[in-house]
């Protein structure tokens, strides 16, 4: 039966989801591989598995059968490895991971190289960009992205948070006037990263007010440039705070409306939960939520 392995699990698949699009999606190939599998199987047992019709698809008998059969196998054979993944330090691999072209926790990259440190038998290859990967797509184990995420089969684990802060230098506040209150803000040069951050909510108690900016000579896509374009003085910047300690603490920044606070951002790891490599994926990600405790050693 080693031969229908694959075969096999594109079948449960298309059992658990009831669509070819959907098992391609579920396991990372295109729905043509699917069909293959299913017709031969279909072609090896000389029975028919899969009724499809223009509007939707449902098992024959003898494909009732064997769906809950192999999915009893397969289930078993995931536990296992879970279990034995579970009880072994021994942990290699390689793992190609999508990063923010800024990590905004100076925390998470140092305990992304504590891994390494780690786990001298795991090779890492570290992608840093601003453009949003398609995981799946693109070959990528999993990525670190920060904020609201579109719903979708992928899988999720918030590892930490960021916050906002609107800045500007004091040139900037000397040509442009005071801000007072968040209205005041709709009138001045901004420096903007896009739509998602031309329109933000700011909430200072129980009071919140949602605020559109229109008057911007400069958009970039990258917090780097968003940060040089403010301390330039071309418009007043929503940055991390992370990112400008140190011009706030010299006074080279000024924050704006400091008693207003912008929503905290979630900074969420994302995988896909078919990849051949999520249980390495998973213990990274484990590591990278847990507390940091030093004195690490190798494994």
């Amino acid at each position: 039966m080693y031969r229908y392995a694959q075969s096999l699990v594109a079948f449960v698949a298309v059992g658990q989801t009831g669509a070819f699009v959907k098992a391609a999606k579920q396991l990372g190939v295109t729905p043509s591989v699917i069909s293959h599998h299913i017709a031969r199987l279909e072609d090896e047992l000389g029975e028919t598995l899969v009724h499809r019709t223009t509007r939707k698809l449902t098992l024959s008998e003898n494909g009732r059968q064997l769906f809950e059969a192999a999915q009893r196998g397969l289930e078993g054979i995931e536990q296992a490895v879970k279990r034995i993944e579970a009880g072994s330090d021994h942990i290699a691999g390689a793992l190609r991971i999508a990063l923010p072209a800024f990590i905004p926790d100076p925390k998470l990259e140092a305990r992304v190289m504590e891994f390494i440190l780690r786990y001298p038998n795991v090779a890492l290859k570290l992608e840093y960009t601003d453009h949003i990967k398609d995981i799946v797509e693109e070959a990528y184990d999993l990525a670190i992205r920060i904020g609201d995420l579109p719903a979708s089969s992928l899988t999720r684990k918030k590892i930490g948070s960021v916050r906002h802060v609107l800045v500007a230098t004091p040139d900037f506040l000397l040509r442009h006037g005071a801000v007072t209150t968040p209205a005041d803000l709709e009138r001045m040069p901004f420096v903007s990263m896009g739509r998602a951050g031309d329109v933000f909510t700011l909430s200072r108690g129980s009071e919140v007010q949602t605020i559109t900016l229109e008057v911007s000579q400069l958009s970039v896509q990258s917090i780097l440039a968003a940060k040089a374009g403010t301390l330039a003085g071309v418009g007043f910047g929503n940055l991390p705070t992370s990112l400008i300690s140190d011009e706030l603490g010299a006074g080279r920044l000024q924050r704006l409306l400091p008693e207003w606070s912008l929503p905290e951002l979630a900074i969420q790891a994302v995988w896909s939960g078919t990849s051949r490599r999520q249980s390495l994926a998973r213990r990274f990600i484990e590591f990278l939520s847990a507390p940091p405790t030093s004195g690490r050693t190798a494994g």
